[in-house]
């Protein structure tokens, strides 16, 4: 049976008590997610991933604890720690216009309004005040593009590519040679 698409959502943490729920940080922006969805699937990447069924989830200290039909104790929990949670691609949330998940970035092209190829989104992540595009290219270091209105253009994940405007010096200061 073929693995649905999977989308990366947390990791086991280890077992809470001793009925076997698990702990989990979750990657979620909205926890509330795994207490609308009936699976998950865990292992240590999406084609090792096992289905498991979400009796309950609750929050405790910062984390989410998930209670999961097939462990039922503290030690089948402690097993599961450290093994990815994914969850399928339909069950995420619908997006609204110009919204996107950031796996949908990963190996995008990314130029510059001029046409120049940088590179392919290697990963999105959050640097707080705003996400950061990392962007990677043969024989380069990767790049950092913060993903605010005045650098980025275009973001279109059906086609594959982002367009930024860098600033003065954000190409150079990464050591990355300045627009032509």
């Amino acid at each position: 049976m073929a693995l649905p698409d999977l989308v990366l959502m947390g990791r086991a943490a280890g077992a809470f008590g001793v009925k076997g729920e698990v702990k989990l940080t979750s990657f979620a922006q909205d926890d509330s997610i795994f207490k609308r969805v009936e699976l998950i699937y865990a292992g240590s990447e999406p084609g090792a991933a096992k289905p498991l069924t979400i009796l309950g989830a609750r929050r405790h200290s910062g984390r989410l604890l998930l209670r999961l039909k097939e462990i039922a104790t503290r030690e089948q929990a402690a097993a599961l720690g450290g093994a990815w949670v994914y969850l399928r691609v339909e069950d995420l949330d619908p997006l609204g216009e110009d919204e996107y998940y950031w796996f949908q970035l990963k190996g995008a092209q990314v130029l510059t309004a001029g046409g120049r190829l940088l590179g392919r989104v290697k990963a999105v992540t959050d640097a707080g005040a705003q996400e950061l595009l990392v962007v990677s290219a043969p024989q380069k270091p990767e790049l950092l593009v913060p993903v605010v209105d005045d650098i980025v253009k275009e973001i279109a994940p059906e086609q594959g590519r982002v367009v930024i405007d860098p600033p003065p010096g954000l190409l150079e200061c990464q050591g990355w040679e300045e627009e032509e």
